[in-house]
């Protein structure tokens, strides 16, 4: 009875959660001069259930909605930077932008293509004391790790 509670309250937290992202996302398309069409919510919806989402993840969740306006509209998220694209290898896939979601960076695996969200403080640290010691001010940074995870080692 006591896990149903808590799984139930994670649930609402989850929901919560996205109805919030949605709203934000509908304020920062009006703002731009956007519809908050029912396509863009439902690519946005997809994105924030299965992030960091590949194309043929969003594209097969929408089996609806025609193919060049999925990446029409991702292309309009990353614009917009509600979104941003996530290298994987020679494929992307889509997150929400930092803009979004707290900073982080990803394990990436070779075998299987699980992606893993990882937050670094101490790479964090390095990169503004590299930044500092060289006169740089940074705008952004990625990193990717490509490897193989515990289950395909």
């Amino acid at each position: 009875m006591l896990l149903f509670a808590i799984m139930s309250q994670f649930g609402t937290i989850f929901v919560d959660r996205i109805k919030y992202m949605q709203e934000e996302v509908k304020a920062v398309l009006k703002e731009q001069g956007f519809s908050a069409t029912k396509t863009r919510l439902a690519v946005l919806d997809v994105i924030l259930r299965s992030q960091p989402a590949s194309i043929s993840q969003i594209i097969s969740s929408l089996p609806n909605v025609d193919r060049a306006t999925v990446y029409r509209t991702i292309d309009l998220f990353v614009d917009l930077n509600i979104a941003k694209k996530v290298s994987t290898g020679f494929k992307y896939r889509i997150e929400l932008s930092d803009s979004f979601q707290e900073h982080h960076h990803h394990l990436t695996c070779l075998r299987c293509g699980n992606v893993i969200d990882v937050q670094t403080p101490e790479i964090e640290f390095a990169i503004d004391q590299t930044s500092k010691t060289n006169g740089f001010r940074p705008i952004r940074h990625d990193l990717e790790i490509s490897g193989y995870c515990a289950n395909c080692s």
